[in-house]
């Protein structure tokens, strides 16, 4: 059961990685590029996700009678922000920019750290949870960081063949499967 859970956790922690690499994806990149992304997604969901699961573990002695209920509010608050984040960018997207336009800049790395840094934050929610939870951290994080690396090269590669308005899609599926997640832990 627990193989299935960090598979899970993996996926959907990786759907934002996605679904900026998605976006991002439909300005020319380079294959040294594409690594980077992929390189800093990894490197920012596994290191918010450890710090995460040491400040729950941190907190677990203090909050231990309603532990429980803290890890189903942020894991019910990261997938509705999620979610939220995905209708509102889907709202966007269809708006009155061209899907088939394509800019000819490439991205910065400092954008790319950027956004690798700002799609971990879910991570990061999701570990105080999983130290909360007293759940094996290390295989946690490597299935996370590696769930980011590999999103990140399929969603770049993918935006060049895909049209856009799928990765708000994926990142609402993902949410959704955060607050089920939420809701499992009071049964813990």
């Amino acid at each position: 059961m627990i193989f299935w859970e960090i598979v899970l956790f993996s996926i959907v922690l990786s759907i934002d990685s996605f679904s900026a690499a998605f976006a991002m994806g439909f300005r020319k990149f380079s294959a040294k590029r594409a690594f980077s992304f992929a390189f800093s997604s990894a490197f920012a969901e596994g290191s918010a996700t450890a710090i995460g699961f040491l400040l729950g573990n941190v907190a677990k002695d203090l909050i231990m009678s309603f532990d429980h209920w803290v890890a189903f509010g942020l894991l019910v608050a990261v997938g509705s922000h999620m979610c939220w984040e995905a209708y509102h960018n889907s709202r966007h997207s269809f708006g009155g920019e061209g899907e088939d336009s394509e800019d000819p800049r490439t991205h910065s790395i400092a954008k790319i750290i950027y956004i690798a840094v700002a799609t971990s934050i879910d991570s990061l929610g999701v570990g105080v949870s999983l130290g909360i939870s007293g759940k094996p951290i290390i295989t946690y994080t490597l299935a996370i960081a590696i769930g980011a690396f590999v999103s990140t090269y399929i969603g770049l590669f993918l935006a060049k063949r895909m049209p856009s308005k799928f990765g708000p899609l994926l990142e609402m599926f993902g949410g959704g499967v955060l607050i089920t997640i939420g809701f499992k832990m009071l049964s813990i």
